[in-house]
């Protein structure tokens, strides 16, 4: 029989009201990119046997203002993967994210999915306005196909856009 698979839950959180700060030579500074807050500021350090956490990151510098950090919060692991791994993991997939050259706030697969949301609201495909202007269940119908018919003439395979090493 087969093992069961294993799952790790992280919550990303990236509007928050908590700064950090670190003592530098002419007072407080940001702290620098890849900072990470996991014990005494955090409501759950991992030391519980759960497998439940949190901390902070702050993925990117800012040349002005504050460093906003980012709050992930581990609900449920009961993968291999470490306390620190998983947090160097967050790390790294903030670099990831090919619409910017450099970290961006949250991991590049949480972007993704905000972005893939917010294009399949603005293309029409969820008919959230149907009340608000009072149009029927026709003039809808006929623009969801509208969109799906320009969609489809646009889309390339993903296999044609990507190559692998």
């Amino acid at each position: 029989m087969a093992d069961k698979p294993t799952i790790c839950v992280v919550v990303v959180n990236k509007r928050i009201t908590q700064r950090f700060f670190i003592e530098g030579p002419k007072g407080l500074d940001n702290p620098p990119s890849g900072c990470i807050i996991d014990k005494t500021l955090v409501e759950q350090d991992g030391t519980e046997k759960n497998g439940v956490f949190d901390f902070y990151l702050t993925p990117a510098n800012t040349t002005q203002g504050c460093v906003l950090p980012t709050h992930f919060y581990v609900a449920l692991n009961n993968s291999k993967i470490t306390k620190i791994d998983l947090e160097h993991l967050t790390f790294a997939l903030c670099h990831f994210y090919f619409n910017w050259a450099g970290p961006i706030k949250v991991p590049a697969p949480c972007q993704y999915a905000h972005k893939i949301a917010e294009f399949y609201t603005r293309v029409g495909l969820v008919p959230h306005d149907k009340q608000r202007k009072g149009q029927g269940k026709k003039a809808t119908d006929k623009r969801e196909n509208q969109a799906r018919q320009e969609c489809e003439k646009s889309i390339t395979p993903l296999n044609e856009l990507l190559h692998f090493l």
